[in-house]
């Protein structure tokens, strides 16, 4: 049943997805973004029950700060690709930050790449170059070059959360993370915001609260599952976007789109799995499992 709740997370994930490529065409995404994060600043009250009422002192303000802009750069690139790729090909490549996350922590935590995940991170990035449709000259079109950053942002916001869980609640990186987010969201609405019509006002409201409802199926899911499992069931959320894809917008993968996928799939599935082997032999510390969810890891007061 508890998977089954991922499942359906994953499917709600991959719904707001396109209902946000279906504001972006109407050229309301801007406001769609303010949406989300007003709902998910609405879901703090469950949560903040949920973990026992925590304080959200905090003396790791600017990594909150970081982690929330980071998290915010993640989500517009996001946008921003999906006004100018088909849906599916937008989520795969947002889906590769957990191929970015370990190289971030050999970078900037000098956390050494093991073979396996050196296995994974090959399959993964040859998915890339064959979904992203790299010419010979080696450039991208800007569609893949937005999805790919949100992916580096996601996987840069995974890693301040792991700092951040060393001293703060779970709450509290959730807490800071939305009203940065949704500051954040407010200015680019007022700098890039366009007027809207009466008929897509149902848009920004369906992606607000799609949002808030997969943001409390995961925190249900991550406190009994573990985290390395949620993500392997979340990596559904592509299976659920292909469909969607050729359901709303008529658009028909084709074999490369597959096979790229395919790839990508694989080599995160064994990344992630690696970190888990790893992880029980006390050589790294667990990764947050879901760069969307509400909470990195288990509830931790």
């Amino acid at each position: 049943m508890k998977l089954l709740t991922v499942v359906a997370s994953a499917a709600i994930y991959a719904l707001m997805s396109a209902v946000m490529k279906e504001a972006s065409s109407t050229g309301d995404a801007s406001v769609a973004l303010v949406a989300r994060y007003i709902f998910a600043c609405a879901t703090l009250a469950p949560l903040y029950l949920a973990s026992g009422r925590p304080t959200v002192r905090t003396s790791q303000l600017r990594w909150h700060l970081m982690r929330g802009g980071l998290g915010f750069a993640m989500f517009l690139c996001y946008t921003l690709a999906l006004e100018r790729m088909p849906l599916q090909n937008a989520m795969v490549l947002n889906s590769s930050y957990l191929l970015f996350v370990p190289l971030l922590m050999l970078l900037f935590m000098r956390q050494r790449v093991g073979p396996f995940a050196v296995a994974g991170l090959v399959l993964g990035f040859a998915g890339i170059v064959v979904v992203a449709g790299a010419q010979p000259d080696g450039f991208l079109d800007w569609g893949s070059l937005l999805a790919l950053a949100s992916g580096v942002a996601s996987a840069g916001a995974n890693i301040m959360v792991i700092r951040l869980r060393q001293t703060d609640s779970s709450f509290s990186v959730v807490f800071y993370f939305f009203g940065v987010s949704l500051v954040l969201s407010l200015g680019w609405a007022l700098l890039t915001g366009h007027s809207m019509t009466v008929g897509n006002w149902w848009l920004i409201v369906a992606v607000g609260a799609l949002s808030a409802v997969y943001q409390q199926l995961l925190a249900y899911a991550l406190k009994h599952l573990s985290g390395e499992l949620v993500s392997s069931v979340m990596a559904s959320s592509m299976v659920f976007g292909f469909a969607l894809d050729m359901v709303m917008f008529e658009h028909f993968p084709s074999v490369r789109d597959y096979a790229g996928s395919a790839l990508i799939l694989t080599g995160a599935l064994v990344v992630v799995w690696a970190n888990r082997l790893r992880a029980r032999r006390g050589e790294q510390p667990v990764l947050p499992p879901v760069g969307n969810a509400p909470m990195g890891d288990r509830q931790r007061k």
